[in-house]
């Protein structure tokens, strides 16, 4: 998922036949409520773009997760369970058919059923509105509704469709199939099976959001607190006070504040999975013409001090990488094709026919800090190279409307499985972050290849796919990042797999696990 600077990472690993049954596990485990612990209050960047998942973006995850149940539950050990479904797999080796049945007797928040038609419908609605998802719901052509049992059919191989359907994948939130066609507040009200609902009197948009108990939801065990605010904090500073006075239980947060928290004796859960970094967005020099040619962008990357920059702007929190994955996860090379070589930089550029640089505008987002502060360390080395890099800030909304205006723009995405960066990322029809549509024949054709693979295949070909890309240039990585989750020692944050921190749903007062 991408498109918003540093969003929360969705990442996974499973074989491309994953069938469960059974009861979702701990969330759902033995008989009676476990115990609650009043208020549990979240401070973050951004508002939501919408509470409409469909029309939501990696920023609205934290205040959709409590009102909408998932069709798959990532727990926090990795492992996939059952929830609004009880079994699912695919029909076949060609990963093209993929079945799913719901589970029994389950209402949504406004009253209405679960049924196959009501998630048939809420998945057309996915496709339609464009929004993150679209991409990965974009080989679906055929959805059959029969009682509980849902059918896929897609018409080119996609092997990751159970890890769409957890929380983790905005296409996972389970809305209201009435209020699919009766309501018109899907973007301001919650319409979900989870165990809490938007309190619409005590929300006010754009600062906080207040969420109570669902009295219909299945699965009331899941509910670990008796009510949730989510706070809109764009200050990190801010934050951090409200944080160490108790005004706030947790936020989001970046490497700007992690030493102040562990100063403060706050509890700190991260992982590094956001790779930061400039986006070639004009690989075939329409706007800046030297950007058409694969030796310039080489040069680009040959260029930039990784080691140093990370060093620098995150001190051991980060991982300086030249690549769109991260170590262990799928696609990762252990071998590097750049180096920092000025040298070979200036040699390259000249032999495209720039020995004297050109000039690069870029778009960055106002806040928070951390792309203008990675944006500047790039620009003070490819400067050592005559390139000059001009940075334009703008809001974050600008920024990201921007992209088929500059050039170039700042990354800032969580790692995915190569097959989801693909489609959002760099293949000619991804969505929002190839704004240029450009496209390359043999990395397509090992993207074909890939998903129709078994999973011991596909790894080896997600490591070509990766480094296709890189020796492309179409990006200019600089390190992966961690998204901090700063936390009082009032509430329990269990570690996650490959993960920075657990869908809030998971989170539970301290000691009460």
């Amino acid at each position: 998922m991408s498109g918003v600077p540093l969003l929360s990472r969705r990442e996974f690993t499973l074989g491309s036949l994953l069938v469960a049954t059974g009861l979702a596990g701990a969330a759902c485990g033995s008989p009676g409520a476990p115990e609650t612990g009043g208020v549990l209050r979240i401070g973050q960047f951004f508002p939501p773009t919408s509470l409409d998942p469909a029309k939501a973006g990696g920023e609205s995850q934290l205040f959709l997760q409590p009102a909408y149940d998932p069709l798959i539950y990532r727990a926090p050990d990795g492992s996939y369970q059952p929830r609004l479904a009880t079994s699912w797999g695919y029909l076949g080796k060609d990963n093209k058919t993929f079945q799913l049945t719901l589970r029994q007797g389950v209402v949504f928040s406004d009253g209405s059923p679960l049924t196959a038609a009501a998630v048939k419908a809420g998945l057309e609605h996915f496709q339609s509105s464009a929004g993150q998802v679209a991409a990965f719901l974009r080989p679906i052509t055929s959805i059959e509704a029969d009682g509980q049992v849902l059918r896929l059919s897609c018409d080119q191989p996609h092997p990751l469709l159970p890890m769409v359907f957890t929380q983790d994948f905005l296409a996972g939130d389970v809305i209201s199939g009435a209020a699919l066609t009766t309501s018109d507040q899907l973007a301001t009200r919650t319409f979900g099976a989870g165990p809490y609902v938007l309190l619409p009197e005590e929300t006010v948009s754009g600062d906080h959001y207040a969420y109570g108990p669902n009295p219909k939801c299945w699965n009331a065990q899941a509910r670990r607190f008796d009510k949730i605010v989510v706070k809109v904090l764009p200050n990190e500073n801010t934050a951090l006070a409200a944080l160490k006075t108790a005004q706030v239980d947790a936020v989001i947060g970046t490497y700007a504040i992690a030493d102040g928290a562990r100063a403060a004796g706050l509890g700190i859960a991260t992982n590094p999975d956001i790779v930061i970094g400039l986006q070639l967005n004009d690989r075939t020099g329409a706007l800046c013409r030297p950007l058409g040619d694969v030796r310039v962008r080489q040069a680009l990357n040959f260029a930039v001090d990784r080691q140093k920059i990370t060093a620098a702007l995150l001190g051991g929190y980060g991982i300086a990488t030249e690549q769109p994955a991260a170590p262990g996860q799928d696609g990762w090379n252990d071998t590097n094709f750049y180096r920092h070589d000025p040298d070979r930089a200036r040699g390259l550029l000249r032999d495209a026919g720039y020995p004297n640089g050109f000039s690069l505008a870029a778009v960055i987002p106002s806040a928070p800090a951390a792309p203008a502060d990675m944006a500047q360390a790039i620009a003070s080395d490819l400067e050592q190279v005559g390139v000059t890099l001009q940075i334009a800030a703008k809001e974050p909304t600008a920024a990201n409307a921007a992209l088929t205006q500059y050039p170039v723009s700042i990354m800032g995405w969580g790692v995915l499985p190569v097959y989801f960066m693909g489609r959002g990322l760099w293949l000619r029809d991804a969505v929002g972050m190839n704004p240029f549509h450009s496209s390359d024949p043999t990395l397509e054709d090992l993207d074909r290849r890939a998903a129709a693979a078994d999973e011991r295949t596909r790894a080896d070909l997600d490591r070509q796919i990766v480094r296709r890309v890189v020796e492309l240039g179409w990006f200019l990585p600089i390190c992966l990042s961690p998204q901090f989750l700063f936390h009082r020692n009032t509430v329990d944050v269990e570690a996650v797999r490959d993960r920075p921190f657990p869908s809030v749903v998971a989170w539970h007062p301290a000691g009460s696990a």
